[in-house]
């Protein structure tokens, strides 16, 4: 046993301290917590640059298979204690870091620990790689030094680290861990809490750690169901850049949709088996938009274009999850399902003409029933405004993701003698309705204007009626093979 004397008058201690006034009170607080325990002295000294700190040094050791979990937890570490956690973890280690230099930075950073955290998640797995770096930290632990065990509760712990600072992924234990770490004094002698503030949070942060290391639920996806990372979604440039995204996982109705028997390593070579006739390539187009858009964090419309397998079937893909790191933490996986799209139409054998035409006379019937029949005869609501809104919005992405023409193109489908009154019609909606927004029910819209809706809707209702039957009775001359 040491006086506190003694220990501050300890030559290295002593120096510290006069380089280093602004950390006196705690340095003397540390002495007088530790003078009753073997060792005081080399305790001290290896607590010196945190009580300068005011950090508390952390070494973060895990398998490498459950760096998931181990990102979590230490994103929530680091953002809870205000970085006063200053947390060491192989996830930060650059991949230069290999072999002798990878060695040489664990010793070095485990070296300087206060708190050496092992997370042992997984209830199967063999502890044994975990020794070495526990070895490590034990061979120059000191009197004040931590080792904590986050464990998953149905884990045995390794026996060379039994009776250190378990942690079962409970609530209750969790919790009980972090207000030792984060809300009561000296998380390490001489320091006061790290961060006090959050106390009220503490329940919280202690469920979000247990989710991150509880063996998960395992998800069964049934549809065709593909894992895509992808560096930096948000600067991606065209539909092409996504020919580089590693497809991290893919379950076998994904592989039999892609005529794959094993998984590719990018999504380049996953999904390029595709049958020759489907060379539009649309749904690429539509996909790489939305996967960019979800990076840069914005509103996106979900992806309608279709694409056709070997067996003649259509599907869609949907973007219908992301993995983050943390709440609001970078994205690391995009979660793609491909669902089979049973009303699009296969129409490689009909000839051009008749495939255009045919998808023209199903979007006439569209914005007749859903937008005229509903909102032009009869009075509206705000409410009304927004469904219309939203229709019209569905019927213009389907109309462009269907690759449609425009207006020339759709002329040249009829007899000259129809083109000039086709053309009034296309001119009399883009004064109503346009990409500018400077139409009349553009404006309309936006104003919410439940009186004038209508009047400008009902104008349309005989040009619909009128194009109807001219694009009905040039389908049939086109059936029955007429020129």
């Amino acid at each position: 046993m040491s006086s506190v004397q003694d220990i501050l008058s300890e030559p290295e201690i002593a120096d510290y301290l006069k380089t280093h006034q602004g950390a006196a009170t705690e340095i003397t607080k540390a002495a007088g917590q530790l003078a009753d325990k073997p060792h005081a002295v080399e305790a001290l000294k290896k607590l010196l640059p945190a009580l300068a700190k005011k950090v508390v040094f952390v070494f973060f050791s895990y398998k490498k298979k459950d760096e998931h979990a181990a990102r979590a937890v230490v994103e929530l570490l680091r953002k809870k204690s205000a970085d006063k956690l200053d947390i060491t973890y192989q996830a930060d280690f650059t991949e230069e870091i290999v072999g002798r230099k990878w060695r040489e930075k664990i010793n070095k950073a485990v070296s300087k620990s206060n708190w050496f955290i092992l997370l042992l998640p997984d209830p199967k797995d063999d502890w044994d790689w975990c020794l070495y770096e526990t070895g490590l930290f034990e061979a120059q632990r000191t009197s004040d030094d931590r080792l904590i065990c986050l464990h998953h509760p149905n884990a045995k712990i390794p026996s060379p680290i039994e009776g250190y600072h378990a942690v079962a992924a409970t609530v209750p234990e969790v919790d009980k861990f972090l207000r030792m770490a984060l809300i009561n004094d000296n998380p390490v002698a001489g320091m006061g809490p790290v961060n006090s503030s959050i106390e009220s949070e503490i329940p919280a942060i202690a469920k979000d750690i247990v989710d991150a290391i509880r063996e998960p639920i395992m998800r069964q996806t049934y549809e065709p169901w593909v894992e895509l990372q992808i560096d930096e979604p948000d600067k991606l440039q065209n539909k092409d850049d996504l020919h580089r995204a590693t497809v991290k996982a893919a379950n076998k109705e994904a592989l039999n949709l892609f005529d794959l028997l094993v998984k590719k390593p990018n999504w380049g070579e996953f999904s390029a088996n595709l049958p020759e006739t489907t060379a539009d390539s649309r749904w690429r187009e539509e996909l790489f938009h939305v996967i960019r858009r979800i990076g840069q964090g914005r509103k996106f419309y979900p992806v309608q274009a279709v694409f056709q397998t070997h067996d003649g079937r259509m599907y869609r893909p949907v973007v219908c999850a992301v993995d983050r790191v943390g709440e609001d933490g970078p994205i690391e996986t995009f979660h793609i399902t491909f669902a089979e799209e049973v009303s699009a139409v296969d129409h490689t054998a009909m000839p051009k003409n008749m495939s255009v035409l045919a998808t023209l006379l199903r979007f006439t019937f569209r914005f007749r029933w859903e937008v005229l029949e509903r909102f032009a005869k009869n009075a509206i609501t705000e409410e009304d405004v927004e469904r219309l809104d939203n229709a019209l919005r569905r019927i213009r992405v389907d109309w462009e993701s269907r690759g449609m023409g425009g207006e020339n193109e759709i002329l040249d489908l009829f007899p000259q003698e129809k083109r000039k009154r086709i053309s009034d019609m296309f001119a009399a909606w883009h004064q109503a309705n346009n990409r500018e927004g400077t139409g009349e029910l553009d404006i309309a819209l936006e104003n919410k204007d439940t009186e004038k809706i209508p009047a400008i809707l009902k104008t349309f209702l005989p040009m619909n009626q009128e194009f109807l039957e001219m694009a009905a009775d040039r389908f049939s001359e086109l059936v029955s093979g007429k020129s």
